[in-house]
């Protein structure tokens, strides 16, 4: 009877541990009780190795302390999304991922730099709280959303300072600002843009959709970088504006960002 009560003993105690032997990830939120749910996890070294840390949708880390310039690597898990700045409190440069990245070394940052160990702060989202995490955004008529439920999956969103600071506003699928002037005063205003989902912007240099035009189908810091049709950057160059619903889809004769 001693020897049955020791192995069933040993059994319940192996049973116990065996949990525990699978190294949980570490939340950002705690440890564990997130895991299954739309998460993001950094990594140390690329393709997922050394330290790692987690994060859940809606965890907003204004500076990573020890990790910062420290991250080569990211995993994405469910839904989630991340959005990871060159600088502390959301500054500087930044850049979205949805799906995993093993190397961040062959994503570029800016010229010859890539955003491996150049990470300082990040925010996480998921689709389904919509590209804004839990902020209603203003969309062109400059009134809130009113339907908390509508997936807020597509839009854009612009700025009239750099690296997405400074006064904003947001338009979704389908909205054709002709006049920029008439709608908060955005003519020639333009700084920088933000796409998500599957949304593209076109910037007309005059009202009503005419001139030169430019068609965004990613995130864009600084227009004063980007350069064409005639034009050596389309810094506060934008009298109008078309948010179209397909990445893409496109118009002929227009260039393309």
């Amino acid at each position: 009877m001693k020897i049955l009560s020791t192995l069933a003993f040993g059994t319940l105690f192996s049973l116990s541990l065996a949990p525990q032997l699978g190294a949980a990830p570490q939340f950002g939120q705690g440890r564990e009780r997130n895991q299954g749910r739309e998460r993001v996890c950094v990594y140390q070294d690329i393709q997922y190795q050394g330290w790692e840390q987690c994060y859940s949708a809606g965890d907003e880390i204004p500076n990573l302390d020890r990790r910062n310039n420290a991250i080569s690597a990211i995993r994405i898990f469910g839904r989630a999304r991340v959005t990871v700045y060159e600088d502390t409190n959301f500054r500087g440069r930044s850049e979205e991922f949805s799906s995993d990245v093993p190397d961040l070394g062959r994503r570029s940052l800016s010229g010859s730099k890539s955003w491996s160990d150049h990470i300082q702060s990040l925010r996480v989202s998921d689709n389904n709280s919509g590209p804004f995490g839990n902020n209603a955004p203003i969309f062109g008529g400059g009134q809130p959303n009113r339907n908390p439920g509508r997936q807020l999956d597509d839009g854009v969103c612009v700025y009239d300072r750099q690296d997405f600071q400074g006064r904003s506003q947001c338009w979704g699928p389908g909205e054709n600002l002709s006049d920029l002037a008439r709608v908060g005063n955005w003519s020639d205003r333009i700084s920088s843009i933000r796409v998500f989902g599957r949304s593209v912007a076109v910037l007309y240099r005059d009202i009503g959709f005419r001139g030169q035009s430019i068609t965004v189908d990613r995130d864009i810091p600084d227009l004063g970088r980007v350069s064409g049709q005639g034009f050596r950057n389309w810094d506060r160059q934008a009298s109008s504006l078309e948010v179209e619903n397909e990445r893409g889809r496109g118009r002929s004769g227009r260039g393309r960002f």
